[in-house]
């Protein structure tokens, strides 16, 4: 096998595909019985990170075809921001589509990572195959994890985790600050964490991220229903709660990406991609805060930031590029990670047909 590519994500998605069809043979390996990852199972309905401020495309490539490919609807701002609504269930089936259709590219699901053999400075083996590269699109590290390369990590104070859930028959329209404003403050007052709530494509319904505990949804639908006007009917399947773990641990690559090349909108002449997303932290308490980038500017992701720095065929996408706690708090959105997920297949399967082991 020429690439093995772990997670399938938004990146690892991008990441198999674009090393695919590069020419090489690439297995996804995904500890999940089916693609997706955070796009198509945590609930979320949004994509985030496609545009600049003006909500033109940021990226071309693979990030453009899937976006167009699944939406249904134009980009809607949210505040300063573009978001690109979509259906979490097109999602997976897009991803499914993609990897079924490609040739050269294979998967196997609920199939953890395992046996990572680390050779002269090169990963020869993982999961009894021998591999030529591998790209790390696991959203924390996994291979490099594996073989004690260096990361660095985020935490409950930058990146806190978020339980989130679909809310179904909410009566009341919350299109603004003010309308959210309205429900945090009863919440607040009655003692609950932050709740942040974003439409989504179905009518009367919203994608919850809560920051209190998944034991403690019941109490908040209780309350809402009883003391909030609009949402007397609102319900929702505990089934579908997930913890959306924003961040975790990236690798350090040949370049660590910095807050400061966010903000001042740095470029680079070995760019393999580009966002414009704002600083986004979140705390333990649920508090989140944003710096947004000046009017005008993006910034660009470097190759090096994709290649880890002392591991010659370990690239990375994704949630786990080379950034400090900043940087990754802006290119961890999916829009992103399909544009880096695409550059790494690319870079991974250059790497591969150049190497005289192959």
């Amino acid at each position: 096998m020429d690439i093995a590519v772990i997670g399938s994500g938004a990146a690892g998605i991008a990441a198999g595909v674009c090393a695919a069809r590069s020419g090489c043979s690439t297995l996804i390996l995904d500890s999940r019985a089916a693609p997706g990852g955070i796009g198509g199972f945590s609930g979320i309905t949004t994509l985030c990170g496609l545009y600049d401020d003006a909500g033109k495309f940021l990226n071309d490539g693979f990030t453009h075809e899937f976006a167009q490919a699944v939406a249904e609807s134009l980009p809607v701002k949210m505040g300063k921001v573009f978001v690109l609504p979509y259906r979490p269930k097109n999602f997976r089936s897009l991803a499914e589509k993609f990897i079924s259709n490609t040739s050269h590219l294979g998967a196997q699901w609920k199939t953890p990572l395992a046996d990572v053999v680390f050779d002269g400075g090169r990963i020869t083996r993982l999961n009894g195959f021998e591999v030529g590269a591998v790209i790390d699109c696991s959203g924390a590290a996994e291979v490099a994890k594996a073989i004690g390369a260096e990361t660095l990590a985020t935490d409950e104070t930058t990146q806190a985790s978020a339980v989130v859930f679909t809310l179904c028959n909410v009566r009341r329209p919350i299109a603004t600050a003010a309308d959210m404003a309205h429900v945090l403050l009863r919440l607040a007052r009655a003692g609950f964490a932050p709740l942040n709530l974003q439409a989504s494509l179905e009518p009367d319904t919203f994608t919850a991220k809560f920051a209190g505990r998944a034991a403690q949804v019941p109490e908040l639908i209780t309350f809402l229903r009883a003391n909030v006007r609009g949402f007397e009917e609102c319900l929702t399947s505990l089934d579908d709660m997930t913890t959306a773990h924003r961040a975790g641990r990236m690798i350090v690559g040949q370049y660590v990406l910095t807050g400061q090349d966010v903000m001042t909108g740095r470029k680079f002449p070995d760019a393999v991609a580009r966002c414009a997303w704002p600083i986004e932290q979140w705390n333990a308490a649920g508090v989140v805060s944003f710096q947004f980038l000046p009017p005008g500017i993006h910034y660009q992701i470097p190759a090096r930031s994709l290649r880890a720095a002392h591991v010659a065929n370990l690239f990375m996408a994704g949630k786990t590029i080379s950034a400090e706690v900043d940087a990754i708090a802006s290119a961890r959105v999916m829009g992103c990670c399909l544009a880096t997920g695409a550059a790494a297949g690319i870079l991974a399967a250059d790497y591969v047909k150049s190497s005289p082991l192959r």
